[in-house]
């Protein structure tokens, strides 16, 4: 009987000790609470579609710990399983002591001024504090969704076409501003639309007054390569994204060279 006691005993302070354990993969913390990753990645995603995740987290505390979100994206929700994206915005939810919740992550892009690579990081607050050491970072492509163009507008798409994709600005002395103009047509059959510019360090671009171009019509990219503080070869890229399912993304190069 006393050895029954002393293995009872002895089996309740292994199984104690074992709870306190922190289980397999919870590595990245915040605050008190532990996760299991610390990046989300889609390799592609499209605008108007919903994607989601999960983020597991791990309490290893004796207390309830509060958990929110800090700062708030439109294209990004979260919530836990069982829980809603409004609890969340809320005021967040409590992850019980010793236990390991769920969160959904949902990443919804329905604006174009997101296509391109998308990259963002959500924040948390634990018990109240602003927790800046530990972020979910989302990561993806995103694109216009040409599969889902009925036949009709399949046989009548706009096609863009510009008349070169490297403007090389030769030798300029530093300081000196080199204005330069991309003219671009479309040669298709329904209205070409400008959806998004994206531009480098040193160079700016003029997003065109009409970004809508209608069929044997054409508009032109104003681009401003500043010079100032950049002395050497130069090599900055324009990114221009528009509907052409045949060429929706349209890079071009601004090159020279920058002297004393």
């Amino acid at each position: 009987m006393k050895n029954f006691c002393w293995i009872y005993i002895l089996s309740f302070g292994v199984c104690a000790c074992s709870g306190n354990k922190v289980p397999e993969g919870f590595i990245y913390p915040a605050g008190d609470l532990l996760f299991n990753k610390e990046n989300i990645t889609w390799t592609t995603t499209y605008i108007g579609r919903e994607y989601t995740d999960t983020v597991m987290v791990y309490n290893p505390k004796d207390k309830a710990i509060r958990l929110e979100g800090l700062g708030n994206y439109p294209e990004l929700t979260c919530r836990k399983i069982g829980g809603t994206v409004q609890e969340w915005r809320l005021g967040g939810y409590s992850i019980a002591p010793g236990k390991i919740d769920t969160l959904i992550v949902t990443f919804q892009p329905e604006n174009e001024l997101l296509l391109g690579e998308y990259y963002n990081a959500f924040r948390f607050m634990v018990d109240g504090n602003a927790d800046y050491s530990y972020g979910l970072v989302v990561e993806s492509e995103v694109k216009e969704n040409f599969n889902e163009w009925s036949e009709k507008e399949k046989a009548k798409t706009p096609r863009v076409e510009v008349d070169s994709l490297e403007y090389d600005f030769g030798i300029i002395k530093e300081g000196e501003e080199v204005p330069i103009v991309v003219p671009i047509r479309n040669t298709g059959g329904t209205n070409l639309l400008i959806r998004k510019i994206e531009t480098t360090c040193g160079c700016t671009a003029v997003v065109p007054g009409q970004r809508v171009i209608l069929p044997g019509k054409a508009t032109q990219l104003d681009v401003v390569f500043h010079s100032a503080g950049r002395v050497g070869k130069q090599r900055k890229q324009i990114t221009l994204y528009c509907n052409d399912p045949r060429q929706s993304v349209i890079q071009f190069i601004i090159k020279g060279e920058v002297r004393e």
